[in-house]
């Protein structure tokens, strides 16, 4: 009962906030407001982040100079990019604590017709998701970001034996909680600690205009373990952005119920188009060349770590394993292609008395046509193979955003797998406010 009156105060306020929010404020999620800008500043179609909005992400949310003066001037003079010097905003400033209060939440509905040998045809209405959001800055020096699931599709069971290592990691409330602080002592390096998705691939999970599901190298498990690239853990993580165009990252995770710390590591080299700054490209208009369009972005990673069953919120039986990967981005134009592929090994993913190991795979690969602004239209093809079999899926699909905070996305899903072919039908709404 304490839970629901919680969760119905907290509904509350946040869909009060546009009432208390200053009229000059966008009614889009907070970053938009914080900096008065749009949020085809940071992304396509939400929440895929372009080129500026990775560079964003990679600074700790912090706008590097020169976007700061646009977004002033769309403004006319309000963005908050510098500090005011009378009142109120004054002792916000000097105390950092931001003038705006940054909340967002977000709420996703589908339409699916799904079909296959075991549920026949099956039309589903659901409510997939409603998160609140948080993310912002304290006087450029560290940046701050949190997500809490108020209701998601979906349980988990920390007493189901086929669901092990997830005491106090992964559960379904708490997403991300994480605080970055930028270049402590002038070092040009960004520590970032709390729950967060490790830094691996190029693309965070959920940053992806097919929202459902994520790539398989980002989601696919091996056995009974839980882990995936893209889940939430409790870590501490140091990155730095080198020469303006490679990125570095390595982190050490803590998860509850065992005594040994797990590992990874990440490199990334971005090639034309934006810097990692944010900095855009100088065209020569007398000479064309390919970069004044071409981007290519490369990327690798190694994680390893170890789960275990559980016996009392105790480890038990443990699973070391590894994972070592490689991204690429390229965007020309109006065309985006993304490719990964993963390998990994488990030396006993089901946890058995006696180990058994188990040699693991993913692969996709994703083309992107930017038809308008609003308007995108992809295709994706993914290879899957967990040590019992192999998988396959096409998944075709249209994002159209009608207002920056709103997207719509029919997508399509052929899947092939050992046992029965699936094909699924989604038509997705996403809203932000």
């Amino acid at each position: 009962m304490q839970n629901r009156l919680y969760i119905s105060f907290v509904l509350v306020v946040v869909l009060a906030l546009p009432l208390v929010i200053p009229r000059n404020a966008l009614a889009i999620p907070s970053f938009t407001r914080q900096y008065k800008t749009e949020c085809t500043t940071c992304h396509t179609i939400y929440p895929e982040l372009n080129e500026f909005g990775d560079a964003f992400l990679k600074n700790s949310y912090v706008m590097p100079s020169q976007k700061k003066a646009e977004a002033v001037a769309k403004s006319g003079g309000k963005g908050q990019t510098q500090p005011q010097q009378s009142g109120k905003s004054e002792a916000f400033w000097l105390s950092g604590i931001p003038e705006v209060l940054p909340v967002s939440l977000t709420a996703s509905f589908d339409l699916k017709y799904e079909k296959d040998a075991v549920n026949n045809d099956k039309t589903d209405f659901s409510t997939r998701s409603i998160n609140l959001l948080s993310g912002g800055t304290f006087r450029d020096k560290a940046g701050f970001f949190a997500t809490y699931a108020l209701y998601s599709q979906g349980t988990y069971d920390p007493n189901d034996r086929f669901s092990p290592n997830t005491p106090g990691n992964n559960g379904n409330r708490l997403g991300e909680l994480f605080v970055s602080w930028r270049h402590p002592l002038d070092i040009p390096v960004n520590i970032k600690v709390g729950r967060l998705v490790p830094k691996l691939t190029l693309w965070k999970p959920k940053n992806d205009i097919i929202t459902t599901p994520v790539m398989a190298p980002i989601a696919y498990k091996v056995g009974s373990s839980q882990f995936t690239e893209g889940s939430t853990v409790d870590a501490l993580e140091a990155n730095a952005i080198l020469g303006n165009r490679v990125f570095m990252a390595g982190g050490v995770v803590d998860r509850d119920g065992q005594n040994e710390k797990e590992g990874y590591g990440h490199l990334s080299v971005k090639i034309g188009g934006t810097d990692l700054l944010g900095r855009e490209p100088e065209i020569d208009f007398d000479r064309d060349s390919i970069w004044d369009y071409l981007s290519v972005t490369i990327g690798s990673y190694c994680y390893f770590g170890r789960n275990a069953s559980l016996i009392g919120e105790v480890a038990d039986k443990s699973n070391n394993f590894y994972r070592a990967g490689a991204d690429l981005d390229i965007l020309y134009k109006q065309i985006r292609i993304k490719a990964s592929g993963v390998l990994g090994k488990d030396n006993n993913p089901f946890f058995f008395p006696t180990a058994a190991s188990l040699r693991s795979k993913a692969l996709a690969a994703e083309a992107e046509f930017y038809a308008t602004s609003n308007i995108i239209g992809a295709f994706r093809y993914e290879y899957e193979d967990g040590g019992m079999g192999i998988v396959r899926r096409l998944i075709p699909a249209i994002s159209y955003a009608p207002l920056e905070n709103t997207k719509l996305v029919l997508s399509y899903k052929h899947e092939e797998t050992p046992e029965d072919i699936n094909r699924i039908a989604l038509l997705g709404l996403t809203v932000s406010f």
